[in-house]
């Protein structure tokens, strides 16, 4: 929130993890590390939308065969962006200034890749650009019930372009220093509403046809060549953790599991989800897939099973003290009892000349 002020922005910059290990991907062509796939449910916490903008005001929800889905695409993305912040990856989307710092900026040869980008893929620039396709595959999520329950909510899905510098400085160097991730929090309040519109810019609102919340979607995601570490990092950005307690602002407790965030109006409210893992099964070793003529067995977690297998291979990053973990879980708890009100500040706020150096509170 701006200091002085009783409610909160939206968003908040957390510090990023500044020393980026770079190195050759392991690739599927030499059948080495762990390969296999992971179900999910998901389901959304807040008022979902995940939509295309045709002309007008009016916004329908993307859909495939008549039926509502969140492609892979987006669901990929939001995956990579916490590999990036959890594990240490670099900025694959390069701002428009080239103010990132260069240890920080997208890795430039596939043969020196951040964990991120090993991952998910990356591609070089110029003549001649090489790719790393990535080893991670995820399919579109596909919507379980046949009934839904449909709200047309009026939101603004983009900004009115007002940057007040000193909101996005590092609470550690006290300066624009680019070496932050932008995060929205949880609102559990809205889980059948948005933050309201302020009045003067109404007019400038789209009517979107939002899911509400308890609608559920499957999806796989497969992996190939991961090594221990890269496993670990995807059954952890998946899964999360189911119980964090934390203290936000100068007296604010609270406490619940991590949730994601997926989809379009993330600062009013929606698109708080819940991802469950249901089955993960690892292929059998390729010698025994490839080099015998009788079936392998894959290995197949479900139930406490499988809740043990991901405590396992996620304990480094779930007991990550770290500045940037200990700030992501501050954005990302999910406490039906979060007591606050979020909103950017409106127009004449930002007008007034005494608020041009106002600052956020400390996280």
């Amino acid at each position: 929130m701006p200091q002085g002020e009783t409610f909160w922005n939206p968003y908040r910059l957390i510090p990023v993890k500044e020393n980026i290990e770079r190195c050759a991907p392991w690739t599927d062509e030499r059948f080495r590390g762990n390969s296999g796939m992971i179900q999910c449910t998901i389901e959304n916490l807040t008022p979902l939308f995940i939509g295309w903008r045709p002309s007008g005001s009016h916004h329908p929800p993307l859909q495939r065969d008549g039926k509502q889905i969140i492609p892979g695409s987006s669901l990929k993305g939001m995956l990579r962006s916490l590999a990036e912040t959890v594990g240490g990856g670099c900025f694959v989307v390069k701002d428009n200034g080239n103010r990132i710092p260069d240890n920080l900026n997208t890795c430039k040869q596939v043969t020196q890749l951040c964990i991120a980008c090993r991952m998910f893929g990356a591609m070089e620039r110029g003549a001649n650009a090489r790719v790393h396709k990535g080893k991670v595959s995820i399919g579109d999520a596909l919507i379980t019930e046949t009934k839904l329950s449909i709200k047309s909510l009026p939101v603004l899905l983009s900004n009115n372009g007002v940057r007040h510098e000193p909101f996005y400085r590092s609470e550690k160097s006290g300066k624009l220093d680019w070496k932050s991730r932008k995060l929205y929090f949880h609102q559990p309040k809205h889980t059948a509403s948005t933050t309201a519109i302020p009045q003067e810019i109404q007019s400038r609102a789209w009517n979107i046809d939002a899911m509400l919340p308890g609608h559920h979607f499957d999806v796989d995601i497969q992996f190939t060549s991961l090594t221990d570490q890269e496993l670990g990092l995807l059954l952890y950005i998946i899964h999360l953790e189911e119980q964090v307690h934390v203290r936000v602002g100068e007296n604010i407790s609270l406490k619940g599991p991590m949730r994601h965030k997926i989809g379009n109006a993330k600062p009013v409210g929606m698109g708080s989800c819940h991802i469950r893992l249901k089955r993960l099964t690892y292929l059998a070793p390729p010698a025994r897939r490839f080099a015998s003529m009788t079936p392998a067995e894959n290995q197949v977690f479900e139930n406490d099973a499988l809740k043990n297998e991901i405590l396992k291979k996620t304990g480094s990053f779930r007991t990550d003290q770290s500045p940037t973990m200990i700030a992501l879980r501050k954005m990302m708890v999910w406490d039906e009892n979060d007591p606050r009100g979020f909103h950017y500040p409106d127009y004449t706020w930002f007008k007034d000349t005494a608020h041009n150096t106002t600052v956020l509170k400390s996280l």
